[in-house]
């Protein structure tokens, strides 16, 4: 079982932002609007909400544009030139790598195009860890495991070792006694945006969370 984790222990967040956007039909959802800014910059702000400084933003797919997206951001870009055959699993290697010098305890893996995910949530998968609840842990709704997926340094090497195509639940399924899933009560850790129906359904999202902000206000 997984031992209580330091609280000093660092924690970095690896931003997946290089697909592309193959069922979007050769938009690049990632720089898609969404409100005041694009959809991979709401989610690095969320992640910079929620209190965790060190971003590594993996590239791969329109490297440029999305740099240039990004570049008032607080954050760090790697390029995976091999996204494509590579499949996620090779950005996910390629962010652990960059990590891998760094004061570094846990990675937050991050999806690019959930702009819907609350800071809230990141923050308890950070807490969950430092309170030893386990070493892998991801948030849960209903029955859906959902992202971001947090793993500790000790499993880095394994993660490294995983052939190209990989899913990262194989690397849950060899260890279920240190994973651990945060229940939550909303479906926003299972829903991005990688069709055009699945943008404008979080785009509707958002006006209903901004209109709610704004009665209470």
């Amino acid at each position: 079982m997984s031992t209580p984790a330091s609280t000093t222990a660092g924690t970095g967040a690896i931003v997946l932002a290089a697909g592309s956007s193959s069922r979007f039909g050769g938009v690049n959802k990632l720089l898609l609007p969404f409100g005041t800014l694009t959809v991979v910059e709401r989610v690095i702000r969320t992640v910079h909400e929620a209190h965790i400084e060190r971003v590594v933003v993996v590239t791969g797919h329109q490297r440029e544009a999305v740099e240039a997206a990004l570049a008032q951001e607080r954050c760090e870009f790697v390029h995976n030139p091999r996204y494509i055959e590579g499949e996620m699993i090779s950005s996910i290697q390629v962010g652990l790598r960059h990590l891998l010098p760094a004061a570094v305890g846990v990675a937050l893996i991050v999806l690019g195009d959930q702009p819907l995910l609350p800071a809230a949530i990141v923050r308890r998968l950070v807490e969950a860890y430092t309170f030893g609840c386990g070493s892998i842990l991801a948030p849960r709704f209903d029955a859906q495991r959902g992202h971001p997926v947090l793993i500790a340094r000790q499993f880095w090497d394994e993660a490294l070792k995983l052939p190209d195509g990989a899913p990262m639940r194989t690397l849950l399924a060899r260890h279920p006694a240190d994973v651990a899933h945060l229940l939550v009560n909303t479906d926003t850790v299972l829903r991005d945006v990688d069709t055009p129906a699945l943008y404008a359904e979080a785009i509707r999202a958002e006006a209903i969370r901004a209109a709610a902000r704004s009665a209470e206000a």
